[in-house]
């Protein structure tokens, strides 16, 4: 190997040992077995970076993992992919698809020659980025000749219990994103704008280490913060303010999340007493479900009278993720009624918030189930802040 090779090999490191690897995948065996599937086709980018490392801000074009029974996968990529694939994955066998190629006409090619017996073959249906008319030709033609089956959540299953290495890279992550909240709050003084705080934060996320985003980070104000999934928009900070500041800092695409409240002035008296979150975190133990930590939550904030502003869940799984979205409540919701039983090694982001017409509060952690109760990985004054980061 070349100076050269070797400085390029070092560039580029796998997240998890071999092993770890191999552990997901006979996972992925199983659930293929249970599902009585042969061939497994994976579509879903964060499921194909789970199962080999691939980690590209080209997942948005066409991505096929083979997996079969007793053979290593097959990944299918767009050629411009291939270095990249090459690079940051643990695999050896490769397939690519031109840019003036019809990806299904190669993808059924791959499969005809990797698995030429025949047999079930299983597809997500979740998949985000795969557009239904490809998705349809992938079952009809690329899997010609064989049953198909729905397999959508066979890699999710796996995804929900984070090994001690996952977990060690959200940790990571948490710490990022309380450095971007410490930044962020300093910033939010009376005359600021939104779109300076939220620089403040990803320069001190980004500056600090974290890889890059799934989202942006998300300052709302006045009025804007009491309207859902609306982020900076160049508004100045004025006295009265509630300043909404939720972020998600990165680690080898794993993520940790944080919110808090920012008030420009005198905090109304009403929003001091909100302890939905105390009460939600505290719920969190093996053997406990979803919809019980969920109704800890949403009790608490019908109790205080704010039952009316609380229109979600109260948290969702977090872990591996990709662009538009940090999280992974498709694996797992903290929601009314939910009967799925927490297990330790499970991370949540845990995230009431109240948005009413006249006011607005929120406040979250990110949340590992261990296995005698709960870690809280995030590590932030947990109350509502002052501007510039004094007390109420």
């Amino acid at each position: 190997m070349t100076d050269d090779q070797a400085g390029q090999a070092a560039a580029f490191t796998l997240p998890f040992s071999p092993e770890e690897y191999r552990r997901r995948l006979d996972g992925a065996r199983r659930g293929m077995a249970a599902r009585g599937v042969d061939v497994l086709l994976v579509t879903t980018p964060e499921n194909i970076s789970y199962l080999t490392g691939y980690e590209t801000i080209g997942y948005s074009s066409f991505l096929c993992l083979l997996v079969l029974p007793d053979r290593d996968p097959v990944l299918i990529v767009r050629e411009m992919e291939l270095e990249v694939a090459r690079r940051t994955t643990w695999l050896d066998r490769f397939a690519t698809v031109g840019d003036t190629d019809d990806p299904v006409v190669r993808a059924r090619a791959v499969v005809a020659e990797h698995a030429p017996g025949g047999g079930d073959a299983g597809l997500e249906q979740s998949t985000p980025f795969l557009a239904p008319n490809t998705w349809l030709r992938l079952r009809d033609e690329a899997l010609a000749g064989r049953s198909t089956r729905d397999c959508s959540g066979l890699v999710e299953e796996l995804r929900g219990i984070k090994s001690p290495a996952e977990v060690a890279y959200i940790r990571r992550a948490c710490a990022l994103a309380g450095a971007g909240m410490a930044a962020a709050v300093d910033a939010a003084g009376e005359g600021a704008s939104e779109n300076q705080v939220a620089s403040a934060a990803f320069v001190a996320m980004i500056g600090g280490g974290s890889d890059f985003l799934a989202t942006d980070p998300i300052v709302t104000s006045g009025p804007r913060a009491r309207v859902a999934h609306t982020t900076f928009a160049n508004r100045t900070l004025a006295s009265g303010d509630e300043i909404l500041i939720e972020l998600g800092a990165c680690q080898r695409r794993y993520f940790g999340a944080l919110m808090r409240t920012v008030v420009v002035g005198q905090a109304d008296a009403a929003l001091r007493s909100l302890e939905a979150l105390d009460k939600a975190v505290a719920a969190i133990r093996p053997g406990a479900t979803c919809g019980e930590v969920d109704a800890a939550c949403r009790d608490t904030i019908a109790a205080a009278g704010f039952e009316r502003g609380f229109r979600k869940r109260t948290g969702y799984s977090i872990g591996i993720a990709y662009a538009p979205d940090w999280g992974e409540g498709h694996v797992a919701s903290l929601r009314a009624g939910d009967r799925r039983v927490l297990e330790p090694g499970m991370v949540f982001h845990v995230v009431p918030a109240i948005r009413l017409p006249e006011r607005c509060v929120g406040m979250s952690e990110t949340v590992l189930v261990t296995e005698t109760g709960h870690e809280v990985l995030t590590s932030f004054p947990r109350q509502l802040l002052g501007a510039g980061g004094g007390d109420l």
